[in-house]
């Protein structure tokens, strides 16, 4: 059954969907085909599935004066392994304001014997998602089957309309199925220039055709024998190596006209596509507005101070909720509406500090910017897409600052570890802006010195009983503290983060008691105390006590798994980590085995340094470990992974300790 009466419809939709889906229905009634559909079974016999065909048509237009833009997706899918019935029967099209899906249907066939299939069009479909963080109008329809078998054929058929030209939706290239062939398609009035930005991993399989049809376009972007999706850690986003395009209409010459219409040709286009949401924002002066940054800012001698405490007001007392509806996913709001409904997202925070600064005499501005999870540039892919989220500038003097409400635990002139190294698009004005890069935060700054005291325990000598104190400043500190900050209600998962971060030894580790210190003011530095206990962690062999003193295993998940692995392994943020470990020498036991020291490094993008001390009465564990860089490109793998091996090794060594 088809959703469309559920969805609503334009009235071109009506008309382009009702084209579409006689030409999809002729397509569904057709039996597939079995040799086709044998072949294919025994070449994917090791996969759920497979797409026989995946293809995507995006149709441009010219409607009453103005381009519109609709899309058509067709997929067939046949079921290849022996719990794909249960487990894979199902397909889900994304649906929002900018991508609105007008209709849906599917069918299925299911084989029989002597080599036919058997029709069947009953299926369920319902809508998914659209909650998150915040409140949006992005959601899933999915469509499933029931009664299916091994070897059974889906196909499905989508239409969405797309309302705004500039908004073109991002074409995946490699599905969570292998497929052994998938076309993207445009169509597009020759009098339109388009532009095509490919990005992830393996985009050299994708073959790019272009003819002239009819007074059309046809660019087409074809890939055959294309693997499943293979997920990768330590990496922001799937969009990194995910092969993808970014369709876009660079410019246009309408009929009739003698010039070109640029719309999206470059970042100085898509800045003016961008200013138009905010550009006529907060023209009026709310008293009470402006009595608020008055008293906010009273006493205050420069313009550093009057910031930070307008921003520390802001981070403070809104509270974030993300809108993700209709143009709201990229329109803010009026600076006096959020301050009287103390709540916003990115953008609302960022409306309020603009106007709030500019109340106070402060050059602040809006200001897009993506975040780690969108591996593109203003200038090489300027396009909606290339930024998530916006923050608020500050001009001091000749440097630029940023304020970010949406993380409450940030300091004054601090940034969201994970918009380091990326661009902010700075709205100066409406002819004018500056890209500036965030810069990374030091490693110095991000520290974490950690203390553990060890003895064997009394009562029963195969534990350890110990004390630890960790201290961290920089974004250990202020992430672990917005984390407990979002949790203040909920004391049990406060308590799960606090014992959780405090882990050490093996899953026997218990921490007794602990007190925890959070600095609100300055560096917000975190101060977590306690004594614990590690049941079984000593091994006895005849007069030999034997014990691991790397309690604390740094950098042993940094080796990199570099099958198919193509993209960089990414970390959150530079770092220092200090370790040390100290133990007690029991009485009537003297030290027979002590490990030797080892260091090692990659380059300069990181390092480590261990060594012991004995000097009698205790042994002395120092560690300190350096990570100087954000990324490690696949070209250092091997020498990575050779570094992190002497690594772990060293970690198997144990202290021996003999009676004397």
């Amino acid at each position: 059954m088809s959703v469309k009466h559920k969805l609503r419809f334009t009235g071109r939709s009506v008309v382009f969907s009702a084209a579409l889906m006689l030409a999809a229905q002729a397509a569904q009634a057709q039996m597939p085909d079995t040799a086709k559909m044998n072949a294919a079974m025994a070449r994917y016999q090791h996969e759920n599935a497979v797409y026989t065909n995946y293809t995507e048509r995006l149709d441009i237009r010219y409607e009453e004066g103005q381009l519109v833009a609709s899309s058509t997706i067709k997929t067939e899918r046949l079921l290849t392994g022996d719990y794909s019935p249960v487990n894979d029967q199902y397909d889900g099209v994304g649906s929002s304001y900018f991508d609105e899906l007008t209709d849906l249907d599917a069918v299925a066939w299911i084989p029989q014997k002597g080599g036919n299939y058997k029709r069947q069009d009953k299926h369920y479909n319902y809508r998914t998602g659209g909650g998150g963080d915040g409140i949006s109008d992005a959601s899933v329809y999915v469509t499933s089957f029931t009664g299916l078998t091994k070897g059974s054929v889906i196909r499905m058929v989508a239409t969405r309309d797309h309302n705004d030209i500039d908004a073109l939706p991002l074409v995946v290239m490699q599905q969570r199925y292998p497929a052994i062939h998938e076309v993207f398609e445009v169509s597009a009035p020759s009098w339109v220039h388009m532009k095509f930005n490919l990005h992830g991993e393996n985009t050299g399989m994708i073959k790019q055709t272009t003819e002239e049809r009819n007074g059309n376009t046809i660019y087409r972007f074809t890939a055959d024998n294309v693997p499943a999706e293979k997920n990768f850690t330590h990496v922001p986003s799937g969009l990194y190596y995910i092969p993808h395009i970014l369709p876009a209409v660079a410019s246009m010459r309408l009929p009739g006209q003698t010039k070109d219409s640029v719309l999206l040709m470059d970042a100085d286009h898509l800045y003016k596509k961008l200013f138009k949401y905010v550009g006529y924002m907060n023209v009026k002066q709310d008293t009470m507005l402006k009595n608020l940054v008055d008293r906010l800012t009273k006493g205050d001698v420069t313009d550093r101070q009057k910031a930070q405490h307008l921003y520390e007001w802001v981070q403070g007392n809104v509270h974030y909720i993300g809108f993700e509806i209709g143009l709201g996913a990229m329109v803010p709001r009026e600076a006096d509406t959020v301050c009287r409904k103390m709540y916003g997202d990115c953008k609302d925070m960022s409306s309020l500090l603009v106007q709030m600064g500019r109340m106070a005499g402060l050059k602040t501005y809006f200001t897009w910017i993506g975040t780690t999870e969108k591996p593109y540039t203003f200038e090489e892919t300027p396009s909606l897409f290339t930024s998530n989220h916006m923050i608020c500038a500050l001009k001091l003097g000749n440097d630029w600052m940023f304020m970010d409400g949406t993380h409450a635990n940030l300091p004054f002139g601090a940034n969201r570890n994970d918009i380091q190294g990326k661009e902010a698009l700075v709205a100066i004005d409406k002819d004018n802006y500056k890209i500036v890069t965030i810069p990374a935060l030091d490693a110095e700054r991000n520290t974490m010195t950690d203390s553990t005291f060890l003895r064997i325990s009394e009562i029963n000598d195969n534990d350890v009983k110990g004390h630890l104190k960790m201290k961290m400043t920089g974004y250990p500190a202020w992430n672990l503290g917005y984390a407990l900050q979002f949790n203040t209600k909920e004391k049990e998962e406060r308590e799960k983060i606090v014992r959780q971060l405090a882990a050490r030894g093996t899953d026997k580790f218990i921490l007794d008691e602990y007190k925890l210190k959070v600095k609100d003011t300055g560096d917000k530095s975190i101060t977590i105390s306690g004594d614990f206990t590690v049941g079984n962690y000593v091994h006895h062999l005849k007069k030999d006590v034997i014990v691991n003193m790397n309690i604390l295993r740094t950098f042993e998940d940094d080796y990199v798994d570099t099958a198919d692995r193509k993209t960089a392994w990414y970390h959150d943020y530079k770092t220092v980590r200090k370790e040390v470990v100290v133990m007690e020498i029991p009485k009537g036991y003297k030290v027979t085995y002590l490990p030797k020291g080892i260091s090692g490094k990659l380059d300069d993008m990181w390092s480590y340094n261990i060594g012991y001390k004995n000097d009698g009465k205790t042994i002395t564990l120092t560690k300190e470990y350096r990570l100087n860089t954000m990324a490690v490109a696949p070209k250092y793998f091997a020498a990575n992974n050779k570094a992190i091996t002497a690594l772990e090794n060293h970690y198997k060594e144990s202290v021996v300790l003999t009676a004397k």
